[in-house]
């Protein structure tokens, strides 16, 4: 997708997500005057929303257009970077990844590397919570909102750990189209991921509720990371 176009039409599309949900669950990890780095910001809601509970949040995205968009929410460092090539000189109290950022990379060898680079800028007994999709089931799905509509399309395939996914985005005389191919880690990648760079995976949780543990079976699921040597 050209996101250099869509971009300002992206918050529209997702004005119904739940953010709010979503940074409640991530301040049951993150104190008053942490200093934080959302990984895969976007338009910088999430990291937005922190900042008015006392976080100190930095932004990092691979998109311009959509880091345009954040810096008119954040007056903090926003960096234009790929996750897998960092190059931060600043250690993090927590790095979040929310909405699916990291389903994005294409294996585990991937997922190693971004760990690797996640571990580098993350202080001691700092935390590490990403959001990752987990589908069961191929489908469809549409929506409307005022002149606009979208459908997603999307199948799993269980052999090969992917889904392979169309949404097209309709915005008057205008159509956006957005494939991509996500890989779905398991919990046991994660785990295994994690270890490999000197990270552990204290809980899983499901559907941004920590009182939800989250299964192989979950819709989404939610990991606390944390260095293998922290004391929380």
């Amino acid at each position: 997708m050209e996101y250099k176009q869509f971009a300002k039409y992206y918050d529209m599309f997702y004005q119904k997500k739940d953010y709010q949900k979503e940074v409640e669950f991530l301040s049951n990890f993150i104190k008053n005057q942490d200093d934080v780095i959302d990984i895969g910001c976007g338009t910088g809601i999430h990291a937005s929303l922190l900042t008015q509970k006392g976080a100190n949040v930095d932004g990092l995205d691979l998109n311009k257009e959509m880091l345009d968009i954040a810096k008119t929410r954040l007056k903090t460092n926003l960096y234009l970077q790929n996750i897998l090539e960092l190059q931060i000189n600043k250690k993090y109290n927590v790095i979040i990844s929310m909405f699916a950022v990291l389903n994005h990379l294409k294996n585990k060898k991937e997922l190693e590397k971004c760990f690797a680079n996640f571990q580098k800028i993350l202080k001691t007994n700092g935390k590490i919570i990403i959001d990752l999709h987990n589908p069961q089931t191929s489908g469809t799905k549409t929506d409307s909102f005022n002149n606009m509509k979208r459908t997603m399309k999307w199948e799993f395939d269980q052999e090969h750990k992917t889904e392979k996914s169309e949404i097209i985005f309709e915005v008057g005389d205008e159509k956006y189209i957005d494939n991509h191919i996500f890989y779905i880690f398991s919990i046991d990648d994660i785990k295994e991921c994690a270890l490999k760079t000197g990270l552990k995976v204290l809980n899983v949780f499901e559907n941004y509720d920590c009182k939800k543990k989250g299964i192989s079976s979950s819709k989404n699921l939610q990991f606390l990371i944390v260095k293998k040597e922290a004391k929380l």
